[in-house]
């Protein structure tokens, strides 16, 4: 069994335990410590049952807290599959092209504001045209869902302030960037607190589970505490709490993993773009941490728009390419790619070789 030996004592002595359904259980309750502990600015967390759900329930909470219903969002950005949040769509909904979703109503998109990722001239204007009327601010710190774009120099920041001054409610998405970028997230990395975050499979070790936490003044304003209803039968289930909380602990026992991702996806980046020079291809290489992505561009990918405009035929026989020698990128140009701990230096050198020789193979074509 190996490694999986303390999951399983863990599971052993826990989880046939928690056989509470509604008041939360001894799993959740060290769960919920442990990521109170490593993020800033968290001070209670809801546990749900995914990434959506914690998405969808943190919008429901900034509208009951502020009394205003209409929110920003960011082109590219991809927040789950709620209604609100199919407007203007990253990941899945950019690789298929799909411009407009079925079954969105027009008062949903109404309330869908939309403005450039990294374009805080866009949201000032939003805010300034829809005064009082604007809820939250809902963002990837890092986007994901068009590539790895990382925030420019203040701006993060400059959405901080808007927030503060407008009395927005600022929600990170930190479904990637959670425990990923640093043992407390895109909050410690860029030294930014967000009102409300939100968390996907990463704090269930990979299985169905998310949560959504914050500061307690916003937070005390959900069921039971308050009036905005949240619930799920599946939230906080036992199995899904035990794998997160030892895949968390683990982190938070060992914060070198998170410089050693680093160091890994540098070699890897660095490894790349020699090969890409050599190929004489226009490229743009983004990375944030253990996040990088490979946009076949002339320009700098900053936003949606710059990331569409690349070439994504090509990334597309690239792809294919590197998959035929073995390597399994994400399959879409608007992925980021995440690098695993595992991997070994080898492993990263026969991933450079790996793309020199697809380079090769398609300019033959």
């Amino acid at each position: 069994m190996g490694s999986y030996e303390p999951l399983i004592k863990a599971i052993q002595e826990k989880v046939l335990d928690s056989t509470s359904f509604g008041a939360p259980t001894e799993l959740e309750i060290e769960m919920a410590e442990l990521i109170k502990s490593m993020a800033p600015n968290v001070d209670l967390v809801r546990m749900v049952s995914s990434g959506t759900e914690a998405c969808m329930s943190a919008l429901r909470l900034a509208r009951g807290f502020t009394s205003r219903n209409k929110f920003i969002k960011f082109e590219g950005c991809y927040h789950g599959h709620a209604d609100a949040f199919l407007v203007k769509a990253g990941s899945g909904v950019a690789t298929f092209n799909i411009q407009t979703v079925p079954g969105i109503t027009g008062g949903v998109s109404n309330d869908t504001l939309t403005a450039p990722y990294n374009n805080l001239e866009a949201v000032e204007k939003l805010v300034s045209d829809n005064k009082d009327q604007i809820a939250a601010i809902i963002i990837e710190p890092v986007a994901g869902n068009m590539g790895c774009i990382p925030p420019a120099p203040g701006f993060l920041e400059g959405l901080r302030k808007i927030c503060d001054q407008e009395n927005i409610v600022l929600i990170f998405d930190e479904v990637m960037t959670g425990f990923r970028l640093a043992r407390g997230g895109a909050q410690e990395r860029f030294n930014i607190n967000a009102d409300l975050v939100t968390y996907g499979k990463v704090i269930g070790g990979g299985m169905p589970v998310g949560a959504f936490g914050g500061k307690q003044e916003i937070m005390k304003h959900i069921a039971p505490l308050g009036n905005v209803y949240q619930a799920g039968t599946l939230s906080g289930n036992p199995i899904a709490m035990i794998a997160g909380y030892t895949l968390l602990r683990a982190l938070n026992e060992h914060p070198s993993i998170f410089s050693e991702l680093e160091e890994k996806t540098s070699y890897l980046s660095s490894g790349l773009n020699k090969v890409l020079k050599e190929s004489q291809t226009p490229y743009v290489i983004n990375q944030v941490g253990s996040m990088i992505s490979v946009h076949f561009s002339k320009e700098p990918v900053v936003d949606f728009a710059t990331s569409g405009s690349a070439d994504i035929k090509l990334f597309n026989k690239f792809f294919h390419a590197m998959l035929r020698r073995g390597v399994y990128l994400p399959p879409s140009a608007f992925e980021s790619w995440f690098v695993c701990n595992a991997l070994t230096k080898e492993d990263i050198d026969y991933t450079i070789d790996a793309a020199r020789e697809s380079l090769k193979e398609i300019s033959a074509q």
